[in-house]
C-alpha cells in the first residue's frame, strides 16, 4: 500500500520541471549529465525520448515534461539528464534544471495530501518545505513505471 512509502531526512537532488520544484533522494541518483544526442526509438511511449550512449552503455531517457503531460520546450544549456538506477538498469530523466543538492530535515517533510494523488496515485511521496519553497518529493518507481504501479496495487 502507498502508506509504506516513507519519507526520511537526508540529502535530496532538487530540480525543476516547468518551474515546479521536485526532488529525489540522493541515494536514488547515480549521476547528473548534460543533455546529449538522443536517438529516437519508434513505437515506444510518447514520454520516452529515446536512448543515449553513455560511456558505451545504452540508457533509455524519459522526458519528465512529457511524462507529466506538460508542453515540451527546446533544450537549453540548463537542461540535465538525471541518471537513476532501477533493477540494475540505468534510466535517464530529462529535467529543466538541477537547482541544488540540499539536506532536508525530517520536520520539513510532509506526507502527500490525498487531493494531490487524484490525477496519478502515488506520484509524490510527499512534500518538503525548504526556505520559502515547496518541493515535491517524487516516487521514483511511479515516475519510471506508471502502468506497472497500477497493476501491482490490484494484486495486493
Amino acid at each position: 500500500m502507498d502508506t509504506a512509502i516513507s519519507l526520511k531526512a537526508g540529502q535530496y537532488v532538487v530540480f525543476s520541471i516547468n518551474k515546479q520544484l521536485c526532488a529525489l533522494a540522493i541515494e536514488e541518483v547515480v549521476e547528473i549529465i548534460r543533455v546529449q544526442t538522443i536517438t529516437e526509438v519508434p513505437g515506444i511511449k510518447e514520454y520516452i525520448s529515446g536512448m543515449i550512449n553513455l560511456r558505451g552503455k545504452i540508457i533509455p531517457v524519459i522526458h519528465l515534461r512529457k511524462r507529466y503531460h506538460m508542453e515540451g520546450e527546446p533544450f537549453t544549456k540548463k537542461n540535465r539528464i538525471v541518471i537513476v538506477e532501477e533493477d540494475s538498469e540505468d534510466i535517464g530523466l530529462i529535467v529543466d534544471e538541477v537547482v541544488m543538492v540540499t539536506y532536508i530535515e525530517e520536520q520539513d517533510l510532509e506526507p502527500t495530501l490525498e487531493m494531490f494523488n487524484t490525477l496519478e496515485k502515488g506520484c509524490f511521496k510527499g512534500f518538503a518545505k525548504v526556505k520559502d519553497e515547496l518541493i515535491g518529493i517524487l516516487n521514483k518507481n511511479k515516475v519510471l513505471y506508471p502502468d506497472l504501479e497500477m497493476g501491482v496495487a490490484y494484486n495486493e
